[in-house]
């Protein structure tokens, strides 16, 4: 008998199961481009990244602009201790992690009484206070900023000479807060954020409190923001107070606004589209038009608002290319539900 849920799921999961063939082995194919290579660890990072916005600013509804400071403030800390005292990187990513998420939780559990733009701007003035500090600050280099050493290959102290490495470790950064947000959108979490989102005075009048879910979000977002910023500075082997520009933050934003904040893989497919496509513009002609990838975010940005304000994701839902692959490609019969 056939059984078309067991076919769906089959060829859904030979799907990915190919994709991510190609994301492993495309390091060792490209071994001799660490161009393409670095190119795909940016992806990889700034998903990583609006996967962590979006937790917070398409499930819950709060529109943060802070994540930058999130990501540089993990950096600076993780940083200080490896400097400073000499600290395993390993050991000091969760210590940053968590001061980040503690700091988080504390400055803005009196500013979620702050509802639409007011958050917003707190978030901003946040972000800004951070870096100003860290600019101003002797014992972490000032705008200097804080360089790590340089040494022998060596996992244990996250340094590696080729890029490889690297790659592999973002990649299951991504899958892994990937599958976490999954996870909590099937959730009573995620239930419980999802409900604030549409109508906080509902969820507050069916028992959900939600001063206390919108700090678990954010402690959650500003850890995992806290965590890419320890790899971006083990990459670089460097950072300063520019990975804390508000500019950044708008760059988060982005992957989840026009892949679809209202849906777990929006971040993901957003950045592989809008990230792939700025970096060979900015490849291709930033030798003759500057800051093009920015002129892209732009365009891009003002298309999707105006166009199809629920993402590519909210579209492709209702779309007929969507029940075409579905036919097609999955064995899905038209009319009938997976």
């Amino acid at each position: 008998m056939f059984d078309l849920t067991t076919t769906y799921k089959k060829r859904r999961a030979a799907l990915l199961g190919v994709f991510m063939l190609v994301l492993i082995l495309l390091p060792i194919v490209f071994a001799r481009n660490p161009y393409l290579v670095n190119i795909f660890i940016v992806i990889f990072y700034t998903t990583t990244m609006s996967l962590a916005w979006n937790l917070l600013g398409g499930m819950t509804g709060q529109n943060s602009l802070g994540h930058a400071a999130y990501m540089g403030l993990g950096a600076y800390v993780a940083c200080l201790f490896m400097t400073k005292s000499g600290m395993n990187p390993w050991v000091a990513i969760p210590i940053a992690m968590i001061f980040v998420g503690l700091i988080a939780g504390i400055v803005f559990y009196p500013c979620f009484l702050l509802r639409g733009p007011y958050f917003t701007l707190v978030s901003i003035a946040f972000g800004e206070t951070i870096r100003q500090f860290m600019l101003n600050w002797e014992f972490a280099g000032k705008a200097m900023g804080i360089p790590l050493p340089y040494g022998e290959s060596s996992f244990a102290q996250f340094r590696f000479h080729s890029k490889t490495p690297y790659y592999y470790i973002a990649l299951i950064m991504v899958i892994g807060v990937y599958l976490i947000m999954k996870k909590i959108n099937r959730s009573k979490l995620g239930f419980a954020l999802k409900t604030i989102r549409e109508d906080e005075d509902v969820a507050n009048a069916i028992g959900i409190n939600p001063m206390k879910y919108k700090v678990i979000a954010l402690v959650i977002s500003a850890m995992i923001a806290a965590m890419v910023g320890c790899f971006y500075a083990n990459y670089n082997r460097y950072i300063d107070c520019d990975l804390m520009l508000q500019s950044f933050s708008t760059e988060f934003i982005l992957p989840a606004v026009i892949g679809g904040a209202a849906f777990v893989e929006g971040p993901l497919v957003g950045g592989i589209i809008l990230l792939t496509l700025s970096e060979w513009l900015r490849n291709k002609f930033g030798g003759i038009l500057p800051g093009i990838n920015l002129i892209l975010y732009a365009i891009t940005l003002l298309c999707i608002i105006r166009f199809r304000p629920v993402g590519i994701l909210g579209w492709y839902s209702k779309s007929r290319i969507k029940e075409w692959i579905d036919v097609k490609i999955f064995g899905k019969k038209a009319g009938e539900e997976v």
